[in-house]
């Protein structure tokens, strides 16, 4: 199977890795990396096409009880009165800890590939590049699969949308697309900073990698942003309501995607991936576990107990501030991990995350569909939400994997 071809959602990693077996103290012990990336190198890294796999999953599996609550392109399943204080507890815990790390993975990536094909190709290139590889998925899914989407849900039973008129369905808004928004406007303002200081790219392993001060001083900062960003909420209501409604549900992050991003484009100058230092990153992994069990205690003890509604906002703030250290955490362990363990997989992953952008792209209207076929024929809502994850993952990525055999289409995707 060919890995050759190239991504759009992240520039992946040109040399593929060669590591031991994946156990545990194994991390501890090996600080050193697995994985030797040069510049003008030809394999790819399987351990990085794992993760994005991974990532566009979770990404899946966060969308799916929005069917549920707010509703998904119109689809809403109604279940209130099945649905126990113990379930709204866990999923509202659930959502908060797949969106604590997911998407500052996907730009952390992105950004760690940019400098080196930067330099490849030109600044000029690189963005028409760019521009066709992000803008035609953008225009395809907002006027074909985010419309559609919507047009279906609304004929789903017990739609919101059930009693507009055609005309004023709420159409043309992007919804997933944000991503892509912004990840080109990330490229635009690297490529601006490179025009002024010269297309320079060369790696200096002489740079340590970031130590405990640099990253609680990081995260403690971030933290601090994102709180004062999560409370404009006059600004991300009126985008929710917009066409930019994808922005108004990330928006408050932008600040901390844009530090990932960049972050990536750093430590691709110093191979910092390369070199993590085992002992941090499982000491702050295991922090981030404990941040994340200690916010599923909080969020079951709201919705067990109905008089503490008041200090829902005082939650919701606590939770933005300690993403960055939950995010931390994971991101480096999940890295560590993946190029430890990349044979574990094998390629059938890493051939998953080839087909990643496809599925991160179609996704919503294989989720509406998925919905509407098992959403309502009376399943619990846990298996629902297993069934429904499942199935929408399983044929977004075949799907993907359909319409890249299509060669021009396997040049865009």
């Amino acid at each position: 199977m060919n890995l050759k071809t190239s991504n759009a959602l992240f520039f992946t990693s040109p040399q593929r890795s060669t590591k031991p077996n994946g156990r545990h103290h194994e991390l501890i012990r090996e600080s050193s990396a697995f994985v030797q990336q040069q510049t003008g190198t030809r394999k790819r890294a399987l351990y990085i096409d794992q993760i994005r796999a991974l990532m566009v999953a979770l990404v899946i599996a966060i969308h799916v009880p929005a069917a549920f609550t707010v509703g998904w392109f119109g689809v809403r399943i109604p279940v209130e009165e099945s649905v126990s204080a113990f379930t709204k507890g866990f999923f509202s815990w659930y959502g908060y800890a797949i969106n604590s790390f997911i998407m500052y993975m996907m730009f952390l990536l992105s950004g760690y590939f940019v400098p080196r094909s930067v330099h490849k190709k030109g600044i000029i290139s690189y963005l028409k590049e760019r521009l066709i590889r992000l803008g035609i998925p953008f225009t395809a899914g907002l006027l074909l699969i985010n419309n559609a989407s919507t047009v279906l849900g609304k004929l789903s039973p017990s739609s919101p949308l059930a009693q507009l008129a055609w005309n004023d369905l709420p159409l043309n808004k992007i919804w997933v697309l944000w991503f892509l928004i912004v990840l080109f406007a990330f490229d635009l303002i690297y490529c601006s900073w490179v025009a002024l200081r010269g297309n320079q790219f060369a790696i200096d392993k002489s740079k340590p990698t970031p130590g405990m001060h640099a990253w609680l001083v990081s995260a403690g900062i971030l933290g601090i942003i994102e709180v004062v960003m999560a409370a404009q909420t006059d600004l991300w209501s009126t985008l929710l309501r917009s066409n930019l409604n994808g922005l108004g549900a990330q928006g408050m992050h932008i600040f901390t995607y844009a530090f990932m991003f960049f972050l990536g484009c750093k430590a691709s100058f110093h191979q910092w991936f390369e070199r993590l230092d085992a002992h941090l990153v499982v000491k702050w992994f295991r922090l981030s576990v404990l941040l994340l069990l200690s916010f599923l205690s909080l969020c079951m003890t709201l919705s067990f107990n109905t008089n503490l509604a008041d200090q829902h906002s005082k939650i919701y703030l606590l939770g933005k501030f300690l993403q960055p250290f939950i995010a931390m955490g994971i991101l480096s362990y999940l890295i560590l991990w993946f190029q430890r363990n990349e044979d574990r997989f094998g390629e059938w992953l890493a051939i998953a995350g080839v087909n990643s952008y496809g599925a991160y792209i179609i996704h919503s209207i294989v989720l509406v569909i998925v919905l509407m076929a098992v959403g309502f024929i009376g399943l619990n809502p846990w298996l629902m939400i297993i069934t429904a994850t499942s199935l929408t993952t399983i044929f977004s990525f075949a799907i993907s994997g359909q319409l890249r055999r299509i060669p021009t289409i396997s040049k865009i995707i």
